[in-house]
């Protein structure tokens, strides 16, 4: 088994071309593998490729002239933004192209240069083929040479040194399909070029007969980058281009990865999902709360099955993303109950794998992974229900963490986590009573308490976790929630959605009292709501709310309240607590921020 050196990624934002979204991506490198109890060596003074998003056409407004020029073929019209009931604004492209500087010209290019963009070709006309050899994008110099890449996947380089043209098809690829949107990813690096088409690799070329670094230099030196143009001949069918991002050196699985969008599948894959993942190059996104706090994955974990650690792995940091100043790894777990770090020790990890079984249990074995941070304790615990039946459970704790910020991602090794975003959180923990809602005394008056506001804008999920104390002189005495426009009480154009009382009943503009269910047991509700743990959870995907609170009694039973509506409102919302004749101790707020 193995021990090796960590490195991940560092993010940096900075501004260019005005309206272009810019950030910095990633530090990463892979080493070789080492025995159980070698020692990994120091890092060293060198310099790893950084991986830099230069620009992000986004096309949610007019472009600007002076910035994107765009331009009609002959008999053509030049291209226009357009909007998508999908994507929004998009760049549609029918007889027409876009020029834009090399944004490349900026930066030190090391070892690749990629590209990442949603594309959408139209149908080819009745009784034509699809155009698969006209230039989706290119980068040119004056004299025309340079590089140029097509929707069936073919890639063609002429410069000063010679050319070099490869999978240029004379017929349909199954690359990209017409009439519906994918999400393409490209690096062309000093020795060859990989694609993905909606996450998947469709292309992996090592290039032996033609020097590729040439290539990547002269891309990067090119004046020009150009949409729908570059091949010599204007395109057949039109398209539509959105979310276009250069970056300098080469992309990881998380730009390779199709990401969320308005109508699109809220699945999150990490790895390749041929299990071929190599060690420590695929990641989920980085989550960090600034002290306390609590983080929740729940995925389903796919392995190759040759080895023990080739399954998911967590990561423990001081906050600090990898290649970040500072960056420090408290712990790294392994699913086989192994890992390193400068708070790990082994004594600390329990479980109940059964390792004659162990590779085929974790294969399709969904991992509900909590990890808890407390003052200077850490806690992990993974309740792994296997494929076939049957959970397994395994735990760690760590002692004397530091004060400040804590962050966590997940890595995997010869295989891939499949997770839903909606099922990933992470919130701030509260000691007792240091959130509180309401006076002790449960004297408190209606709406005269309140939590704070968490503000929401599309699909979301908010998630608190609350003791409720009530007075119980009435079934109304306990917690209510309340759901608004996105404004607070205070500020002007507050309106409320509609307002929950525990006791399953509301009002609002957007209530529907049939919409109610629970398993109250109205004999025994004023008891069973005093001390009662609360899980309450609202999601919306679309304009379709629902609110679970799952009560757990002081002596043990669990009841269930829930709420929906099928035409919420798009756009902001807001969530906050309130009270009355009563009080609730909130232990955690969460979110799901990998919800796009």
């Amino acid at each position: 088994m193995k021990s090796k050196e960590k490195k991940r990624k560092a993010k940096k934002n900075f501004a260019c071309y005005g309206l272009l979204a810019v950030a910095l991506g990633a530090v990463f490198c892979m080493i070789s593998c080492q025995e159980w109890g070698q020692t990994d060596p120091p890092a060293g003074n060198q310099i790893y490729p950084t991986l830099e998003q230069l620009v992000n056409l986004t096309f949610e407004e007019e472009l600007n002239p002076e910035e994107i020029e765009l331009s009609a073929y002959p008999n053509g019209s030049a291209p226009t933004v357009v909007k998508d009931e999908v994507h929004g604004g998009v760049l549609h492209a029918d007889g027409g192209y876009a020029r834009m500087p090399n944004p490349l010209n900026a930066v030190n290019v090391q070892n690749a240069v990629s590209l990442t963009m949603w594309i959408k070709q139209a149908a080819p006309a009745e009784g034509e083929t699809q155009d698969l050899t006209s230039a989706l994008f290119s980068f040119l110099n004056a004299d025309g040479k340079g590089l140029s890449f097509t929707v069936g996947g073919g890639l063609s380089y002429t410069g000063d040194e010679g050319s070099y043209d490869d999978n240029n098809p004379s017929q349909d690829t199954g690359l990209m399909t017409t009439g519906e949107w994918h999400y393409l990813a490209i690096a062309i690096t000093n020795t060859g070029y990989f694609v993905h088409v909606d996450s998947t690799r469709v292309i992996d070329k090592t290039v032996t007969n033609f020097d590729m670094s040439k290539v990547v230099q002269f891309v990067a030196d090119a004046p020009y980058f150009y949409i729908a143009y570059g091949s010599g001949a204007q395109p057949v069918d039109e398209v539509w281009v959105d979310n276009l991002k250069i970056y300098r050196n080469t992309i990881s699985q998380k730009e390779t990865s199709m990401p969320t969008v308005s109508g699109k599948s809220t699945t999150i894959i990490v790895g390749e999902t041929d299990c071929s993942t190599g060690w420590w190059s695929a990641f989920s996104d980085f989550l960090s709360v600034p002290g306390d706090g609590v983080f929740h994955w729940k995925f389903t974990n796919y392995t190759a099955g040759a080895n023990n650690w080739e399954n998911w792995l967590i990561v423990v940091t001081n906050g600090k993303n990898s290649g970040e100043t500072g960056y420090a790894e408290h712990f790294v777990l392994r699913a086989d109950a192994f890992g390193w770090g400068t708070y790990y020790v082994g004594d600390n990890i329990t479980h109940d794998y059964n390792w004659d079984t162990y590779k085929s249990d974790m294969h399709g074995a969904t991992v509900d992974l909590t990890l808890k941070r407390e003052g200077g304790r850490v806690e992990m615990t993974a309740v792994i229900t296997k494929a076939g039946g049957g959970v397994m459970t395994y735990s760690y704790f760590a002692e004397g963490i530091p004060d400040g910020a804590i962050g966590t991602f997940l890595t995997v090794e010869k295989g891939y986590l499949e997770m839903d975003a909606k099922d990933v959180s992470v919130g701030t923990l509260y000691t007792a009573g240091s959130y509180r809602v309401g006076s002790a005394d449960l004297s408190t008056g209606w709406w005269s308490a309140f939590s704070n506001i968490v503000k929401t804008n599309g699909d979301y999920v908010v998630s608190y976790q609350f003791r409720n104390y009530t007075s119980k002189a009435n079934n109304w005495n306990n917690w209510l929630l309340v759901v608004t426009n996105g404004k607070d009480r205070a500020e002007d154009g507050y309106a409320e959605y509609f307002v929950l009382r525990a006791d399953s009943y509301g009002w609002g503009d957007y209530y529907k009292g049939e919409n109610l269910g629970s398993t109250y047991d109205w004999g025994t509700f004023k008891e069973d709501m005093d001390g009662a743990l609360v899980d309450l959870t609202i999601k919306v995907i679309g304009t379709r709310l629902d609110m679970t609170a799952i009560t757990t009694t002081a002596n043990g039973k669990t009841l269930e309240y829930t709420y929906f509506h099928d035409d919420i409102p798009a756009g902001a919302m807001g969530t906050f607590l309130t009270v009355e004749g009563c009080y609730v101790d909130i232990i955690s707020v969460s979110t799901c921020p990998l919800i796009k």
